[in-house]
Parts: C-alpha cells; structure tokens; sequence
C-alpha cells in the first residue's frame, strides 16, 4: 500500500482501475469449477490433477492482481499495467491527444494489453480512453474512468510547459 500512497501523492493525476466486473469472476470461477469437475470425474493422476488446479488458481490470483495505474506528472505519462508493464510517455513524444469514446471488443479484441490496426490499448473496463497519436505516428489508447480530470491535468501541465 506505501508503493500507490506515493504515487498519489506525487503526481497531478492519479488512476488506478482493475479487473473486478462480476462477469470477469464469473467466468474465471466457472472455468476452475469446469476443471475440479473434470479431474473428479475423470480420475487423473493426482501429480496432473494438482498442475491443473494451480494454473486455474494461477489465473484467479492474476486478473487479482492486474491493476491498471494512470499518472502525469511533470515527466509525462506514466502507465503501470502490474504485472506486465511500466513506462512514461514524455509529453515531447506527444503529437496529439483527446478523450473518446472506443468500442474495446471491436476495436481492440477486448480489455487488458491489446494490439490491433487502431494502435496499442492499455484498458481494464468501460469505453472511454485518452486516445494518444504520437511524434511516430504510433497510436495509444489508454482507458479510464476519470476523463474529465485526466484532460484537465493534461492540458494544464502540457500548456504550462
């Protein structure tokens, strides 16, 4: 907790998003069931019985733990998709950005790190991003739940500098 207290404070913007939508658990839930219900029925060895029941758990723990941090501060974006990612986006690589509305199975095959002709997306739940085009011309999109302060943040620290 002493690791995201600092970040909090630290930065002029703040986020963090998880995967904690009831139909993600559902169905995480009903895949463990699926595979305890299939080692009892089948009677598998007991050394494949316990790989499988900890990969089922191994997912559970994971999507627990996946979190999604968006900040900016004077350094520039920072996006912490935990486990899998941490890095900043500085504003000088920025060519344009705004707010918009995104359609993520369409568009982006769904939610998580997602690669697709529109660009790169970092999302964890609903259908608002910070759409970024950068100096590259690579896109970014980066979900979030707070569109109206994040804009703000960026255009008051962007417009500053």
């Amino acid at each position: 907790m002493g690791m995201l207290k600092d970040l909090r404070e630290e930065n002029n913007y703040y986020e963090i998003q998880q995967f904690r939508q009831i139909w993600v658990w559902l169905i995480l839930l009903l895949v463990e069931f699926a595979l305890l219900f299939t080692i009892l029925s089948a009677m598998i060895n007991l050394f494949v019985s316990i790989i499988i029941i900890s990969i089922g758990f191994g997912f559970i723990w994971l999507f627990y733990r996946m979190k999604l941090i968006t900040t900016i501060n004077e350094d520039g974006i920072n996006i912490i998709f935990a486990p899998f990612t941490n890095f900043i986006i500085p504003f000088n690589k920025i060519k344009k950005y705004q707010i918009r509305q995104y359609r993520p199975i369409i568009e982006y095959g769904g939610w998580g790190i997602r690669y697709s002709k529109y660009g790169k997306a970092y999302n964890v739940s609903g259908k608002i991003g910070l759409q970024i085009e950068l100096s590259n011309g690579k896109r970014l999109l980066i979900g979030t739940q707070n569109p109206d302060t994040l804009l703000q943040t960026l255009n008051e620290i962007i417009n500053k500098n």
